[in-house]
């Protein structure tokens, strides 16, 4: 919990508060289970304050409102959970419909929240590298699977890193300040990543992050995107990522409109010749 506390404490010396946002705060930060996921009626009942003061003090930590600063409180308190609490606090009936209706709850939340320029921007860094490396661990690399094998379909050198972190070293060493590193990190962040991310900026690549909050790693980037990732299943959620990625992929294709369908052809025959796709 101790990267929660140290969230907080950020929240705390990042602005002049008053009193009534400081206990709101502390209230947060003692029972974070109960304020990730309560009204902002009930927190202004457990920090005995009224609604309004938990509006307020929401938008002056930075928020548009209650709602996008509770979903930052969950998203943070689920990443300072370890692996079996995880999944025990997400083990519910294992309804297929409560595992979709979250995933589309999700969805609503980030086509109202995310900024599409942003995407757009990381597209235009993408087009405009020589190379585009791709960096993520364990199962959040699978959105990173996606972006490299269809970018390379239409004809960018975009490549995942997924593996040991010596190679993943080796791949840093070799970016300049004409490459990109793109790093894809959901609920827990690796810190070798940031590391990596850190020798990248050094090197003059740029440094583009898909997350799902502000940490180390979007602080150091050149562009980043915020998606939901929360999951009423064991493991976070992939869906949003993945969109984001699907629109992504749709913006370095529509760049150059003759290159894409000419390259995707050419992928056509080399399936053709090597029977690498089954005719129906």
């Amino acid at each position: 919990m101790s990267n929660f506390s140290e969230w907080i404490g950020t929240l705390r010396s990042a602005v002049r508060l008053t009193r009534a946002t400081k206990t709101i705060l502390s209230v947060v930060e003692t029972d974070p289970a109960e304020a990730a996921y309560c009204s902002a009626q009930a927190l202004a009942d457990m920090a005995q304050v009224n609604v309004a003061t938990v509006v307020r003090a929401a938008q002056s930590l930075g928020y548009t409102g209650w709602p996008a600063f509770s979903a930052d409180i969950r998203t943070r308190y689920l990443a300072s959970l370890s692996s079996r609490n995880l999944y025990l606090h997400n083990r519910g009936q294992g309804l297929l419909a409560t595992s979709i209706d979250k995933d589309i709850e999700l969805l609503e939340r980030m086509r109202e929240g995310l900024d599409e320029s942003s995407l757009n921007r990381m597209g235009e860094h993408i087009i405009a590298s020589e190379s585009t490396g791709v960096f993520a661990t364990g199962s959040y690399a699978a959105p990173g699977m996606q972006l490299s094998h269809v970018a390379q379909m239409l004809g960018y050198r975009v490549r995942l890193h997924a593996g040991s972190v010596t190679s993943m070293v080796n791949e840093v060493n070799l970016l300049t300040a004409h490459d990109c590193f793109l790093a894809i990190t959901l609920w827990k962040s690796s810190r070798a990543v940031v590391q990596l991310a850190e020798a990248a900026r050094e090197q003059g690549a740029k440094v583009l992050v898909i997350a799902d909050r502000q940490t180390a790693l979007t602080d150091i980037s050149d562009e980043y995107v915020l998606v939901p990732a929360e999951s009423s299943e064991l493991i976070s959620s992939l869906v949003c990522a993945t969109s984001a990625i699907q629109y992504l992929l749709g913006r370095l294709a529509r760049h150059d409109e003759e290159r894409s369908q000419r390259m995707l052809g050419r992928i056509d025959d080399l399936w053709g010749a090597t029977s690498a796709i089954a005719e129906e």
